[in-house]
């Protein structure tokens, strides 16, 4: 009798072990959603000197990146052209994008006290870009300026990304850190 009263009790207690909220130690909890880039307001483009009219969401035609998502927008008719590229990916970190032998100039920074990290390219002898890239919850955010038609541009890129990433950072999601 004793016995399968113990048996009882150590049953019930390890039943009620596997019931919780999620927060336990190896119950896997959902990630978070992929942070949209296509969420900035036209009011956050225009403040950041941008032309709030333009906004290309997601990827052109025919082209398809699972492990990014984009939104793009174009700098005033009054400034030298130029793109402003936000990506965000759930899949890539800081991590991967520091190991990639292909980043040039690349640089350690931050954003807002975030960790951050400042790379170009050499995508193409038409584009001259800058990309910075910082964390947020679940990933990753890369903003990126791209003067396109092989021309010189008139204001630094790297420059420029990091003023828009500074005036956009307080949108993005929280970082893990």
């Amino acid at each position: 009798m004793r016995t399968s009263v113990a048996v009882v009790i150590v049953g019930t207690a390890l039943l009620g072990g596997c019931s919780g909220s999620g927060d336990e130690i190896g119950v896997a909890t959902p990630a978070p959603p992929r942070w949209d880039p296509c969420s900035i307001s036209a009011e956050a483009i225009e403040a950041t000197g941008l032309d709030p009219t333009y906004r290309q969401i997601g990827w052109p035609s025919g082209i398809v990146v699972d492990d990014w998502s984009l939104c793009k927008f174009r700098a005033t008719p009054e400034d030298q052209s130029y793109f402003l590229n936000v990506l965000s990916s759930d899949v890539h970190t800081l991590a991967t994008l520091r190991q990639d032998d292909s980043n040039l100039h690349a640089v350690d920074s931050t954003i807002g006290g975030r960790d951050a990290y400042q790379y170009e390219t050499s995508v193409s002898r038409a584009v001259t870009d800058c990309n910075v890239a910082t964390e947020v919850t679940g990933g990753i955010v890369v903003f990126t300026v791209d003067f396109v038609g092989g021309t010189d541009p008139a204001s630094d890129p790297c420059e420029l990304a990091q003023a828009h990433a500074i005036d956009l950072e307080p949108l993005l999601p929280p970082s893990e850190r």
